[in-house]
């Protein structure tokens, strides 16, 4: 029996590497940047290449800076820009995503033993693996750390991971206080450590690269208040946390025990937050920064300023998309209960339009699922599900029975796309005949507004991924679960046997059959107009070409133990 998808993500995160919101919990939202990336008609370019240097140089310091600030680098609660620059930096799950987002092993000495039906994993750990206080690492320590993901009552809050940890046999019993444990994690030694799941999981490598899984020590967690390491992290990762002025800047340090030979390469990274896009922008051409934190936080005015200057044209650093936006249609509310209305809706988007507001920082999505995930469609790009057609759409208004009320779009007006994109979407309903206000409240009260069945009508909302896979994107915001009340997903609907397909698919290995359910998960979804796509942001970073060896990692950017400074 198929395990039902169930991978919710907190009402609390945001993200694309984008934290303050896309659905992420990485819940919905995303900051994302308007990035650049060179779109040809046949699709998306491959990520710009890594930049020749003579080689590795050790020692030096670069320095970074955000927009918003960092919270926690509690593996558990990091949710944000702190959950990006901590993947990069302060820990080391059994396996670790690559350049390219696929999961490698990392803690993990060599590939498990996995028993003829996929459901258990049997792995040897990496001996003499030491956290930056000098303590070894064992397998009572993973055992710990996952265990704690999926602990009820861990503080300041249940972990955003809780539910993606859930594939593990005896998970739900431990959740719901049935068990004083979990079944399905044991520490066979002081370096085996075993899982045993509910039922086959195709993706569950990338769930253990999650950074909610990510190891932390048990002697240290267990002694000291929560809120303590959460500020204080020790992790094994290729950096320490050496300083923190909260609220300014945080220094990180060369972890000296670091099991990776020869890296990191670099001395310290100094990270800067709370300070404006601009200033950031202005720091880097100036060589006083060596990139921004986030591409989230390269604006379209700076970005067209260095794509025109020569000087800066060699800092932007293209790659894949990784994020998209959709418009969510609350089948609860009035009169998009009516399927007619919400094809009419689905109908009525001139995502040409939206390109051309968002500076053309982006391109037209007819799907949800992303170029880098195996399952993407490409026929959806020359077929889709519904093109733009305001003669169809207006006629469609009309046959729905629909009389005038007023129909509210809300959206995080925190998040530069989404106040972009609000009044062009207004202004597309309202051609064929909808009267539509706008309701723009920051993105926290946003995330409240979604929880209820009936809290919002229309919402912008998207997703940015936790690994290339459509069952990331799927399972954490188009499942039913994921649009259950109580979850910030705006539309709050459930297509039970799109889930049975979604299930079927994760029951069985990689491969073209299981991309064909998921293709077919989505097809369902696109077709009830309840998600209507609207844009893929492109992405590009600034950096500053004194740093050697940059490339742009899939999921949070920096991979930081492999760059190193140029002289």
């Amino acid at each position: 029996m198929s395990r039902t998808v169930s991978r919710t993500r907190s009402a609390t995160r945001q993200r694309t590497n984008a934290r303050p919101h896309v659905m992420r919990p990485r819940w919905f939202g995303a900051l994302l940047g308007l990035g650049a990336l060179i779109v040809s008609t046949a699709g998306v370019t491959a990520a710009t290449p890594l930049r020749t240097t003579a080689g590795p140089v050790r020692g030096g310091t670069i320095s970074l800076a955000w927009s918003s600030d960092m919270l926690s680098f509690d593996p558990t609660q990091a949710l944000v820009y702190d959950w990006q620059i901590m993947n990069g930096t302060l820990f080391n799950g059994l396996y670790q995503f690559d350049r390219h987002g696929a999961p490698q092993l990392d803690l993990a000495a060599a590939p498990p033993t996995v028993s003829a039906d996929r459901k258990t994993w049997t792995f040897t750990l990496r001996k003499g693996v030491l956290f930056s206080n000098g303590m070894e690492l064992t397998a009572s320590d993973v055992k710990f750390s996952i265990t704690r993901t999926l602990d009820p009552h861990l503080k300041p809050a249940v972990s955003w991971g809780q539910s993606t940890d859930t594939v593990f046999a005896g998970a739900t019993d431990f959740i719901a206080g049935k068990a004083s444990s979990v079944a399905g994690i044991q520490a066979l030694g002081r370096y085996t450590i075993r899982f045993v799941l509910a039922t086959a999981v195709a993706v569950f490598p990338d769930i253990l690269a999650e950074s909610f899984n990510m190891v932390v020590p048990r002697a240290v967690v267990t002694k000291e208040p929560e809120a303590y390491f959460a500020s204080h992290p020790v992790g094994t990762g290729p950096f320490l946390l050496q300083s923190w002025q909260k609220g300014t800047k945080l220094v990180f340090a060369r972890n000296p025990r670091y099991f990776k030979p020869g890296k990191p390469y670099l001395d310290k990274i100094i990270a800067y937050v709370n300070v404006s896009p601009s200033t950031i922008a202005l720091k880097v051409e100036k060589g006083e920064l060596t990139a921004f934190g986030t591409d989230a936080d390269l604006t379209s005015a700076d970005l067209g300023q260095a794509r025109n200057d020569p000087t800066f044209q060699h800092y932007l650093v293209n790659a894949q998309p990784t994020s998209a936006f959709w418009l969510a249609l609350n089948v609860h509310t009035g009169p998009l209960a009516s399927p007619i209305l919400r094809r009419a809706i689905a109908l009525s988007i001139d995502r040409t339009h939206l390109i051309q507001v968002l500076g053309g920082n982006a391109y037209p999505a007819n799907q949800f699922y992303i170029h880098l995930d195996p399952q993407y469609d490409a026929t959806l790009d020359r077929h889709p599900a519904y093109a733009y057609n305001p003669q169809q759409a207006a006629a469609l208004v009309k046959a729905s029975g629909y009389h005038g009320q007023t129909i509210v779009l809300s959206y995080a007006n925190d998040t530069p796309i989404y106040v972009s994109m609000a009044p062009i979407i207004q202004q597309d309903l309202q051609q064929i005949g909808l009267h539509v206000a706008l309701h723009g409240v920051s993105g926290t009260a946003f995330q409240a507004l979604s929880t209820p069945l009936k809290g919002v009508e229309l919402g912008l909302t998207g997703w940015s991924i936790d690994y290339p896979d459509a069952y990331d994107l799927y399972s954490g915001g188009l499942s039913c679960v994921a649009n259950a009340a109580g979850a910030p997903t705006p539309a709050h609907y459930c297509d039970q046997a799109a889930d049975s397909l979604a299930n079927q698919a994760e029951a069985i290995p990689l491969g073209a059959g299981r991309d064909a359910l998921l293709r077919q998960a989505q097809a369902r979804l696109l077709q009830s107009a309840v998600y209507v796509p609207l844009v893929y942001p492109k992405r590009v970073e600034m950096v500053s070409p004194k740093l050697g060896g940059f490339y742009y990692q899939p999921q949070y950017v920096w991979q930081f133990e492999n760059y190193w400074l140029n002289p």
